[in-house]
């Protein structure tokens, strides 16, 4: 063999010597993690991430949480919180130095939101990096279609990839549960399904002592897997109110400026048509006898299968006095709802406006007595938006 040969074989030995160290590396570390929990889902994934984080900590364990929803950020085990700073474009990777930054911090459990899309890294993410004991679906609803669809059924078998080997899933029930069935079956993890008849009772007193908007069926979900872990429904419930909410977490606030008090509902976090209507169903039983309703729609235009979706379920909605469209790439929306809206909604599209010029141009268009819900994506200007006007806050909801 020549030199060029020797060189090749050299460096294919080195590389599947430094794999398998990485195997190995990867088996110790997860050792020290005896509870690991997965979570996945379509939307609610930070939120349920927190409240299991929050249950299994009043239980003394010293737990490691990592939210990749509004702002990607670790939760270390004396509940402090620090973003995570990424070069490029966020890759699975990146579970492995959680693992050893988890490990550095003496954790001896796991919260991790599932960051993948793509069934491959699903999959990756699961069976070669986390091996979840515990995996966690919070819901299957049509979103990421581009890449995880073009259907719910696709979307279905993609999140099954992710589906623990010899561990505990835990899941509400869902449209295609033959799915989830068989891979559980394949995997041989026992599947626990939350259903009406099981479901841990949670009363709307107990919802009301979160000081944000909570779903119930996240939280019945997130006690369901304390309960797992012999974990006291009152003593995870009370942790659960005190612990720290995702920054896109629902949380309205009002506003009072130049004599106009307006209710502001972010709920630009829950970015599929089902979880806005039912958040838009609640903000109409709270706030649609004595205001008026507005719709501040971001749109992305990278999302646009997104805004399509959303354009024509908002479109079906009644007592919407005006929508205002901001973002990138708002003309698909704007040609939806030009075409399907209900005689007397007023559209106003002000894409690629800066904070400033949203907020003054809301403040001349709305009533004095008015709520806005924020609905379609917290990326971009959304966010921004969002902190601008928690600025101008007088008090909460």
């Amino acid at each position: 063999m020549n030199t060029t040969t020797y060189f090749f074989i050299t460096v294919i030995l080195l590389l599947l010597a430094y794999l398998i160290l990485e195997r190995i590396i990867l088996y110790f570390q997860l050792k020290q993690f005896p509870i690991r929990i997965h979570v996945n889902g379509t939307r609610g994934k930070s939120s349920i991430t927190r409240l299991i984080r929050a249950g299994l900590t009043s239980s003394g364990f010293f737990v490691f949480a990592k939210t990749t929803g509004t702002q990607a950020r670790m939760i270390f085990p004396d509940h402090s919180e620090h973003p995570i700073y990424r070069w490029g474009r966020p890759s699975i990777v990146e579970q492995i130095s959680i693992l050893k930054k988890a490990k550095e911090e003496n954790a001896n459990a796991l919260v991790i939101e599932c960051m993948a899309l793509e069934p491959r890294y699903q999959w990756a993410s699961e069976g070669m990096i986390l091996k979840s004991s515990i995996g966690v679906i919070t819901n299957i609803r049509e979103d990421h279609l581009d890449i995880m669809g073009p259907t719910l059924y696709d979307v279905t078998l993609s999140l099954a990839s992710a589906i623990p080997v010899n561990g505990k899933l835990i899941l509400h029930p869902t449209k295609y549960m033959e799915v989830i069935r068989k891979a559980c079956k394949e995997r041989n993890t026992e599947i626990i399904v939350v259903e009406d008849s099981n479901a841990i009772q949670i009363t709307d007193e107990d919802m009301q002592k979160f000081p944000y908007w909570e779903h119930k069926e996240n939280v019945i979900l997130a006690l369901t897997v304390c309960k797992e872990l012999g974990i006291a429904k009152e003593k995870a419930l009370a942790a659960m109110w005190t612990s720290t909410p995702d920054p896109g977490a629902l949380s309205p606030v009002e506003i009072s400026f130049f004599g106009k008090q307006i209710v502001y509902i972010n709920a630009m976090a829950a970015n599929d048509t089902e979880s806005t209507l039912t958040i838009w169903n609640q903000c109409i039983q709270r706030y649609g006898k004595n205001r008026s309703a507005y719709i501040l729609f971001n749109c992305r235009d990278d999302r646009m299968d997104r805004s399509k979706l959303m354009a024509h379920e908002i479109s079906k909605w009644d007592h919407v006095e005006s929508i205002f469209l901001i973002g990138s790439g708002t003309k698909i929306a704007l040609q939806i709802l030009k075409s399907k809206c209900r005689v007397g909604t007023k559209l106003y599209n002000w894409e690629n406006a800066d904070v400033d010029s949203i907020f003054e141009s809301i403040i001349s268009q709305i009533q004095e007595n008015s709520y806005i819900i924020g609905i379609g994506n917290i990326a971009g200007i959304g966010l921004e938006l969002n902190q601008y006007l928690k600025n101008r806050t007088t008090f909460s909801s």
